[in-house]
Formats: structure tokens, C-alpha cells, sequence
């Protein structure tokens, strides 16, 4: 594979699993030096591993990204070590159960905005201006299909995935013409730990009946980091294997929260 992000370094939040270490991987195996922030140090080492293995390099900061002093602490050990940053993919997220909006504890919209919002906004925060001087960079928001049209029972995660999308937006905004690009992609249901439940649900509704795979994130999350990229800013790109257009998916997951009100 060529190595066009060789020599450059690149944040991934959630790096350690399901599509953001898909992403770290195929990062690394176009040459970036990848830092991983994300929670779980047990994870953030066996990533780590598999990268190295594959003859990558990577890093990792046992880092909650909602806060934002953790945050600036561990950017600023990644800015004095390598003296740039010049890719920041905002991958880190959460979801709670199913449930309707009217039963869902303040506590759970709160946790799933922090980290998706707020854990976003403090790494553009960290990493924006740093980009902005050096007139380069690339910034890669993951937001959902749920940022698209919504889904029943989990309002926190689509009010997030939606907010996700308007800051890309305006970032591309603020920083067009500065040689730095915001751009978001948008998931469909992919085999990871936060969308079990509805992997089943997602598989019957689908034109040709495939689920996802991180990979195919990681693939344009990649390009979208890349040099050829520049020409795109403010782009939201779907990639869901058609769930958008396929409204029966929706049916199965209300059939699927009522089961989980009784």
C-alpha cells in the first residue's frame, strides 16, 4: 500500500476498538504515527500490539475525552514529542440502552452528549489551531446514519450524531481557505460492541442483506485524511450499505423497543 501519510501524525479518539481501531490500522498502514486516545488501557495496549505487528506505529493515552483538561494534557505531550498534528479523526462514543425518550434518565442523555459533543469539540479545541498555523490538516468527525434521519429509542445518540454533523459544518466554515478540512462520515449499522442489539434487525432490511464492516469506515475515513482530500470540506458521507432508503429497518426496531418496555 502506498504510504501517503508517511511522516504524519495522526489523533484517533476510540482508537482502540470496533471501526476507530479499524481506522487506527489503516492509518498506520499508510505510514501515519498514530496516537490513540481512548479510556480503556487495556485496550489502548492491544491495539497498540496489533499495530506494531503489522509493522505500524502507534501510541496510546488512557484519556476520557469529555474531559477536557485530560484532553490538553495529552495533546500537549503529543505536540512537544512530534512538534505537529497533522490528522485528528473524533471517533469516540457511546450509547446507552433502548428506550423511549420520555423513560430516559437525564443521566444518559448527558453521558452520550459529553462524549460524542463535547469529547469532539475539546479535541478541535486542542489540535484546530496548532493545525491552522502550520496550514495543514485534516479533521474527520464520526457521526451515524442516526445523525441523518434518527432512530426510536435512542434519541441521546441522534441528537449527538446530528450535533456531530452541524459542527462539521461550521468548522469547515471556520476554517476554509486555511489549508485544514473538516469533514464527517456517517456509519450504518457495524458489527461492534454498541450496535449488537441491532446488527439482526439491520441485516433483514437491507438490500443485499450485508452488514457492515469497520474496514469499510476505516477505508474512506482514510481518504478523507489524505492529501487528496483537499478539495473536500464540509462533506458528510453516508456509508451504510443503503439503510437510509430502507424504511422496514426502522419498523423491526420498534418492534424491537417494545419488547423492551414489557
Amino acid at each position: 500500500m502506498e504510504k501517503e501519510l508517511l511522516n504524519q501524525v495522526a489523533i484517533v479518539t476510540g482508537g482502540n476498538s470496533g471501526i476507530g481501531k479499524a481506522i487506527s490500522c489503516e492509518l498506520a498502514d499508510r505510514g501515519a504515527k498514530v496516537v490513540i486516545l481512548a479510556r480503556n488501557e487495556a485496550r489502548n495496549k492491544e491495539a497498540e500490539k496489533e499495530i506494531a505487528e503489522k509493522g505500524g506505529q502507534a501510541e496510546s493515552y488512557s484519556v476520557d475525552v469529555s474531559n477536557s483538561e485530560a484532553v490538553n494534557a495529552a495533546i500537549n505531550q503529543v505536540y512537544s514529542k512530534y512538534g505537529q498534528i497533522d490528522i485528528l479523526v473524533s471517533n469516540a462514543g457511546n450509547a446507552t440502552p433502548l428506550r423511549y425518550s420520555t423513560k430516559m434518565p437525564i443521566e444518559e442523555f448527558e453521558s452520550v452528549l459529553k462524549t460524542h459533543l463535547f469529547g469532539a469539540f475539546n479535541c478541535v479545541k486542542a489540535c484546530g489551531e496548532r493545525m491552522r498555523k502550520r496550514k495543514y490538516g485534516r479533521i474527520v468527525l464520526i457521526s451515524s446514519v442516526g445523525g441523518y434521519h434518527g432512530f426510536a429509542g435512542q434519541m441521546n445518540y441522534a441528537v449527538a450524531k446530528h450535533g456531530l454533523v452541524g459542527m462539521a459544518y461550521s468548522l469547515a466554515k471556520e476554517f476554509d481557505g486555511s489549508g485544514v478540512t473538516v469533514n464527517v462520515v456517517q456509519p450504518g449499522i457495524i458489527p461492534t460492541p454498541m450496535c449488537d442489539a441491532l446488527i439482526e434487525v439491520a441485516k433483514e432490511g437491507l438490500p443485499d442483506a450485508r452488514i457492515g464492516k469497520p474496514e469499510d469506515i476505516a477505508y474512506a475515513t482514510a481518504f478523507f485524511c489524505s492529501p487528496r482530500a483537499g478539495f473536500m470540506n464540509g462533506t458528510p458521507l453516508v456509508i451504510d450499505g443503503g439503510l437510509v432508503i430502507e424504511t422496514s429497518v426502522d419498523t423491526e426496531i420498534k418492534k424491537l423497543l417494545s419488547k423492551t418496555e414489557k
